[in-house]
């Protein structure tokens, strides 16, 4: 495992050096964010400058490539007037998952609101929604326990966003997320958390996600304020 905040901590020192001011920001997200890295997890790391051209990418690619365990480098990296102008659905998740290591990005962030969190919800479901479909329809029964299996981090971010809208809490890791959920939106976190497949039909639980999809994308519209 990557000890990941010394590697953070390297990799910010050497962004300084190489942007100096121009680097705005910088954090860390996804499993090793929320502290559920495995062996095999991705670094994903969000970079903000103050503007993004392409020989700053030549640059940053060379820094992070050169860093320890840095083909497990991958994420996100933007200039200052993208991340304003960027759709706030996404941004949403993007500031829900992201830790501070350099910066702030709070500040760097446009004002989000509700109707942005039910966005956010009825794109992370629309998505789920159709995926399923096409799935369950042209993929062949073999490769439906995988579909949900590889599914389990955009069930896990629409879930997320779908907490929020409703109680106004907003969670970090699968396991708080878990512990706030029942009936079947917790059947639906635990097919991507559970060690093993569940011993229920796969076709259950496809039923399952069609019938939260379309729920979720229905109070998305209603919880939006006019």
């Amino acid at each position: 495992m990557v000890d990941i905040e010394n590697w953070m901590k390297e990799l910010a020192g050497k962004l300084a050096d190489e942007f100096g001011p121009r680097l705005l920001f910088l954090g860390l997200q996804g499993s090793y964010g929320r502290g559920e890295a495995t062996e095999d997890s991705d670094i994903d790391v969000v970079t903000v400058l103050d503007e993004a051209e392409l020989a700053d990418l030549d640059a940053y690619r060379a820094i992070v490539s050169a860093m320890p365990e840095g083909k497990k480098a991958c994420g996100f990296l933007c200039g200052a007037a993208e991340l304003k102008s960027w759709p706030k659905y996404d941004l949403l998740g993007v500031a829900r998952d992201t830790r501070d290591v350099y910066g702030s990005l709070a500040e760097l962030l446009p004002p989000l609101d509700r109707n942005d969190l039910a966005d956010a919800v009825a794109v992370g479901a629309s998505g789920l929604y159709h995926a399923a479909v096409h799935t369950y329809l042209y993929g062949g029964k073999e490769k439906r326990p995988r579909f949900l299996a590889n599914a389990h981090k955009s069930i896990f971010f629409a879930l997320r966003a779908w907490h929020e809208l409703r109680t106004g809490e907003a969670v970090r890791t699968k396991r708080d997320l878990l512990l706030r959920l029942s009936g079947d939106e917790r059947k639906l976190l635990e097919w991507g958390v559970a060690k093993q497949e569940p011993e229920e039909p796969p076709e259950t639980a496809f039923a399952r996600l069609l019938h939260w999809s379309a729920s979720a994308m229905a109070e998305a519209q209603d919880a939006k304020i006019s």
